[in-house]
């Protein structure tokens, strides 16, 4: 087999995948990770487990971190079962399950958070910070945040990742964010609308989730919080491990966070090695 006659069955895999209604940015990770495996190929070879097998020797080889490594075997697995190889393909490599979970907000950082978003006046950020660890809601999520929507404690028809899920909202964030909304005559639309003074009164015009991040980074420099801690998960890691704390079940919870596999939810309750340290020194203090 030549490499230009696996190349074209690469595009007719992705048309195969795109039929099954992936995500554009699904298909570019799949594309990406395939024509890794095409470029390590000789010019003329013949597909066989061996060949594989060097091709995820020499992912290791190139130091791609192991959650990438395992990501391009799964989508190269994929790729020889629609060639008809079902015989090459390879295992992932083992990965050792984390005990504890590291960079997450905290609560007294959260509050600190929330303190630094006041003084710099950007109370857009402070009470997007609010429904993060109020409501654990996605950064994709804030787009369900609408005036009409405030109308409930429950927002219904959230999607994600082609599943469903009903948005909680307690009475406190909803009276805010009712109150957020009337101090900036916003009466329609989207609650956290676009910056920029051309569109920031169309109702429309959702703020872009970059720009959330940029804000968060900003806070959290002021607030001397390591900004390795603003990622997309941080909030929903600090609502969950909140919700635990105050009794909510790993069942409720996982419904709460639109999650249909317990043990996800239960990556988001883990203690960090500091929690566990501080239990230890309480030890014999008691």
């Amino acid at each position: 087999m030549l490499k230009k006659d696996i190349q074209s069955k690469l595009d007719e895999f992705i048309e195969n995948q795109e039929l099954e209604e992936l995500a554009n940015k699904t298909l570019i990770s799949y594309r990406n990770a395939v024509n890794k495996f095409i470029s390590f190929l000789p010019d003329n070879f013949e597909i066989n487990k061996k060949l594989v097998m060097d091709w995820k020797k020499n992912l290791e080889e190139k130091k791609f971190a192991l959650k990438s490594r395992n990501q391009f075997i799964v989508v190269v697995n994929k790729f020889l079962l629609y060639l008809g190889y079902k015989d090459c393909c390879v295992k992932q490599f083992e990965e050792q399950e984390k005990s504890s979970l590291e960079d997450y907000i905290e609560p007294q950082e959260h509050k600190r958070m929330l303190r630094w978003a006041k003084q710099l006046k950007n109370m857009e950020a402070y009470y997007i910070m609010k429904v993060f660890a109020n409501s654990g809601a996605r950064i994709s999520e804030l787009k369900y945040f609408t005036v009409e929507n405030l109308d409930s404690n429950y927002i219904k028809g959230a999607y994600n990742k082609k599943k469903e899920r009903t948005l909680i909202m307690t009475n406190e964030l909803r009276r805010e964010l009712k109150h957020y909304c009337k101090d900036n005559k916003i009466k329609t639309g989207y609650i956290f609308r676009s910056p920029d003074p051309k569109l920031k009164d169309d109702p429309n015009k959702m703020v872009n989730p970059s720009t959330v991040w940029r804000w968060l980074k900003k806070i959290s420099k002021k607030a001397k919080i390591n900004s390795n801690k603003i990622h997309a998960h941080a909030w929903r890691h600090l609502f969950a491990k909140q919700c635990k704390a105050n009794g909510i079940d790993l069942d409720e919870l996982a419904d709460i966070l639109g999650h249909k596999n317990l043990n996800t939810t239960a990556i988001y309750t883990k203690t960090s090695m500091k929690e566990k340290k501080e239990k230890l020194e309480r030890l014999w203090k008691r």
